[in-house]
């Protein structure tokens, strides 16, 4: 009898734990990307996080073995929105060019709404010994790859220039994310906001049409563009 009762709090106690952890997992990982992103990988530590979220550093231990596999699972995180984002717009109905501009407006709009891990992905692009770069070799080659089909496919159906898909995604790239994560100089130095709703809108504008006189054939006059909000 007093084997069952001493045995009964420590199962209880194990219950409430794993109900709790996703919650936390969750949390950890919002967190982390954060502080990651602000500080870099190097200059975050997981007592950082523990502190931020209001936990001690070893329960991070529970979710996460390791500074690095917590990083590497916010890049993680980052990619499966990615790859999502991709896969609505690549699997769409419209013809090749308004899915174009769907994609454009869609990626602008994430970059947007999570500056932050943008600004994880711009400096894992441009650090030769970053510690996602394993990550990196794994996941972006094939995204790259959808979006090089996909111009390939226009290509073939009259809508898309002859120009190299490769080539012209990595411009794409550099006109997208390299815009906004020159934001905090910006604003450092000239004192505006480029995540100001109306200036997003107006860099969706921009960037729809230098996509459309580089790539599009048979460009329309006008577009039914929506107002600067």
């Amino acid at each position: 009898m007093r084997t069952t009762q001493k045995s009964a709090p420590n199962r209880s106690g194990k219950v409430v734990e794993l109900h709790r952890s996703p919650d936390t997992r969750d949390r950890v990982l919002q967190v982390a990307l954060s502080l990651f992103a602000e500080h870099g990988y190097r200059g975050t530590s997981l007592r950082d996080i523990a502190r931020r979220i209001g936990i001690k550093a070893p329960s991070l231990l529970h979710h996460f073995p390791s500074k690095e596999q917590l990083y590497v699972a916010v890049l993680d995180r980052i990619f499966e929105g990615l790859e999502e984002s991709a896969q609505r717009v690549l699997s769409g109905n419209d013809n090749f060019q308004e899915r174009c501009r769907i994609a454009i407006v869609g990626a602008i709009d994430f970059i947007a709404a999570s500056p932050d891990s943008m600004r994880i992905i711009w400096r894992e692009m441009t650090e030769e010994s970053g510690i996602g770069r394993q990550l990196f070799k794994r996941r972006l080659p094939p995204l790259f790859a959808m979006g090089v089909n996909f111009i390939f496919r226009g290509q073939r159906e009259g809508e898309f220039r002859e120009v190299d898909p490769f080539h012209f995604l990595l411009s794409l790239n550099s006109i997208t994310i390299g815009f906004f994560t020159t934001a905090t100089m910006v604003r450092r130095l000239w004192n505006n906001n480029l995540f100001e709703p109306k200036v997003v809108e107006l860099r969706k504008r921009e960037v729809i049409d230098m996509v459309e006189r580089t790539l599009f054939i048979n460009r329309p006059a006008s577009n039914n563009e929506p107002p600067l909000v």
